[in-house]
């Protein structure tokens, strides 16, 4: 019965009006996002691979002497474009596209034995960029037409137009009780109304899809491997997911109400208020946030090395200058020690003010997970490598390069006979050249594992949010008076 009942609503939703207007108008809009993605995508190749070139050749020209790559690092470290850009543009342009590897911007000139020496601070890690980002930059965006929009606005709004009717139109036509009659449950209608019009627009979704990939791939610009078409195809699950919180929600109140026109007023008020009303007044109520209170920039990083050096200074620092002899001398040691300090500080700083930043926009995102729209923006980013939750992979793998590239230059220090191996002083290190393909390079990549992870609550959310409104739903129909 239940199959039965799937078919006959299946046939008079595809035979519909509604059904063939659903079609053109998402395949409109697959092929606005599919023309408009082309050339910009090509862009974001084109001047990825400059700036790559312009850190590859910064590096080798480093390469010459040890220690210049001790005090001015790898350079700039620039996240590289996502693939499925066209399914996520996400906040991407608000949200920086590098981090720096750069040298610390400081030095000291201390008077040792009548004569000036010069020390400057190792490079250090600096996120460039991000101290703009507000938290209102993090919401839900309708200013380019990608998959996002498609789904979280055309599609749910599809949705309730396919299901407005669906139990109160046929209690005002009287066609519902007469299908009650024939000794069906309840619960298998609901779920039969349910399944078809999932199918319907699942169809119309499926459609638009293959619409727009079969023209970026013709255009030449789809290239993608298993990785991504998986998470293609997780995307297309996740979408499916939020038309069925619609599609619950337009059964919920068709139930409620006894009128058509009535249930459609009511859909259409929730439907601004969950899709574009909630999102908006959250992100412009969340920017208005005091912002962090841990300072950036150099005052907190230089009273924190004049205390730093105030101490070690205790300790004879500006006593002896550092020298090249081996086994490294007292004043070698401690110059390293100093320095070696003082760019632990300067990083915890720096990355104290980011996690403050991380927290305030994390907060603004968990309040903003009482609609679905932004809920299926945040998963639909994960999955595609773009936005917010994709910066934070990409600065994990920053400090991840950061860490081993500073390892290779202590091993490199370490494979030279005549050096002291006293980082990260400049009489403590070699200063011998350094082979350029033994450097290590930035390589910036999507996980599949950490898409997947950074989706995994807010695909939860959207099971729970349809899980409620069919519950009710259900509930409710058991109860109405036919």
């Amino acid at each position: 019965m239940l199959w039965h009942i799937v078919k006959r609503e299946l046939f008079e939703q595809v035979n519909s009006l509604r059904f063939a207007l659903a079609m053109l108008l998402t395949v409109f809009f697959m092929l606005v996002n599919a023309v408009g993605h082309i050339d910009e995508y090509k862009t974001q190749q084109s001047e990825y691979g400059q700036k790559v070139s312009a850190y590859l050749a910064r590096l080798e020209q480093n390469s010459d002497n040890l220690y210049k790559l001790v005090l001015d690092g790898p350079g700039e470290l620039h996240k590289k474009p996502s693939p499925l850009f066209f399914c996520a543009h996400g906040s991407e342009n608000n949200l920086p596209k590098f981090a720096s590897g750069k040298p610390a911007g400081w030095g000291m000139s201390p008077v040792i034995d009548g004569k000036h020496y010069t020390v400057s601070g190792i490079w250090r890690l600096k996120y460039n960029g991000f101290p703009s980002i507000k938290a209102k930059d993090m919401f839900p965006v309708f200013l380019k037409i990608d998959w996002i929009l498609i789904i979280s606005t055309v599609l749910s709004f599809l949705a309730l137009v396919f299901t407005f009717d669906a139990i109160s139109g046929e209690v005002e036509h009287g066609t519902l009780r007469l299908t009650l009659s024939n000794a069906v449950a309840r619960r298998t209608v609901l779920t039969g109304k349910f399944l078809s019009s999932l199918i319907s627009l699942g169809a119309v979704f499926i459609g638009g899809v293959l619409v727009n990939l079969l023209l970026l791939y013709l255009s030449g610009t789809l290239q993608l491997n298993a990785q991504e078409w998986s998470r293609i195809s997780s995307i297309f699950v996740v979408g499916l997911m939020y038309l069925s919180v619609f599609i619950a929600l337009g059964f919920l109140i068709s139930v409620l109400v006894n009128n058509a026109s009535t249930s459609l007023v009511i859909l259409l008020l929730i439907w601004v208020i969950w899709v574009i009303l909630v999102p908006s007044m959250l992100g412009t109520i969340m920017s208005g946030l005091n912002q962090p209170s841990i300072r950036r920039g150099p005052s907190p990083v230089y009273f924190s090395r004049s205390g730093l050096k105030e101490r070690y200074m205790a300790r004879g620092l500006e006593d002896e200058t550092p020298t090249r002899e081996r086994p490294p001398t007292p004043a070698t040691l401690l110059w390293a020690e100093f320095l070696n300090e003082e760019a632990r500080e300067g990083a915890r700083l720096h990355r104290a003010y980011l996690n403050a930043q991380i927290n305030q926009i994390q907060i603004a995102r968990e309040l903003n997970r009482i609609s679905p729209t932004a809920i299926v923006q945040y998963a639909i980013e994960s999955l595609a490598g773009t936005g917010f939750q994709r910066h934070l992979n990409f600065l994990k793998n920053v400090e991840r390069y950061a860490d081993e590239f500073n390892d290779f230059l202590i091993s490199v220090d370490r494979a030279d006979p005549e050096s002291p191996h006293a980082p990260f002083v400049r009489e403590g290190m070699s200063d011998k050249p350094v082979s350029f393909e033994s450097i290590p390079k930035f390589q910036d990549s999507v996980r599949l594992g950490d898409a997947f992870k950074g989706a995994m609550l807010d695909v939860t959310l959207l099971l729970l949010f349809f899980a409620v409104l069919f519950a009710t739903a259900h509930v409710s129909f058991q109860r109405k008076e036919i």
